[in-house]
């Protein structure tokens, strides 16, 4: 394999027609979207996005581009129609490949030294390599996370959006089916070693049953988005985080 084909060169190149792609997308949400977007996942305040940081902001993007609520349009569609690239290009793959994008659950086992991070799709522990350069950043193997992955070449697993760092207890309160909250959102950090509780939730058939109903359905995306925000897992909420945690951030 030539230097400019190995994963590690392929993804390079693709990850900047990733950005560039989703770029241009993102400006083709309507204000419409971009509302039921935003509040979806209490981030709206009656006249624009009102994120505390900017992967707040990422992921009121990810869903109006790849996967809307309320009906809406996807703007990676309305970005293909409007710039459709050359077949066969690597624009043009990467492009199929957003379209295609799928969210889901994963678990972060560690960068890899020929590059990309070794996971696994959660719960039935498929191994997989992902790439991705922060993927690892403030993770300790086995931590679990949401996230998209696009494949513009059958063996590169590339994410797109958001990764949203999770725990057992979105987990539970997903298999639940918690209704989203609204109260008060104390930020928090996912709970450390927290691989037992996970297999406890997923030791009965009928949950990983139930899991893979919700993956499959629907707004998975918003509403895990939404649970690790109700439960502070994406910092605090600009309207339901108290003031005085605010300023302490």
């Amino acid at each position: 394999m030539s230097d400019d084909q190995t994963p590690a060169a392929r993804y390079l190149r693709y990850a900047a027609i990733r950005r560039s792609l989703l770029s241009a997308a993102s400006q083709r949400i309507p204000l419409a979207s971009v509302a039921s977007q935003a509040r979806a996942l209490t981030l709206w305040d009656g006249k624009q996005v009102r994120p505390a940081d900017e992967m707040q902001l990422a992921a009121v993007f990810d869903l109006g581009v790849l996967d809307p609520v309320g009906g809406h349009g996807r703007a990676i569609e309305r970005q293909a129609r409007a710039e459709p690239p050359l077949p066969g290009s690597e624009e043009d793959r990467m492009l199929r490949a957003l379209g295609e994008a799928r969210f889901g659950l994963y678990r972060i086992l560690g960068p890899r030294a020929e590059g990309g991070v070794s996971a696994e799709a959660f719960p039935d522990g498929r191994p997989l390599v992902i790439w991705d350069n922060h993927l690892t950043r403030n993770r300790a193997p086995g931590a679990l996370v949401g996230l998209r992955l696009a494949f513009p070449d059958e063996d590169l697993a590339m994410t797109c959006g958001t990764a949203i760092s999770l725990d057992s207890r979105v987990l539970e309160r997903l298999l639940l089916g918690t209704p989203p909250q609204r109260g008060p959102v104390i930020p928090n950090l996912p709970r450390p070693e927290d691989g037992p509780a996970l297999e406890r939730l997923m030791a009965e058939a009928a949950a990983r049953l139930r899991l893979a109903a919700l993956a499959a359905a629907p707004g998975f995306a918003a509403k895990v988005t939404r649970t690790a925000l109700d439960l502070g897992l994406m910092g605090p909420v600009l309207g339901r985080t108290p003031a005085d945690l605010l300023a302490q951030g």
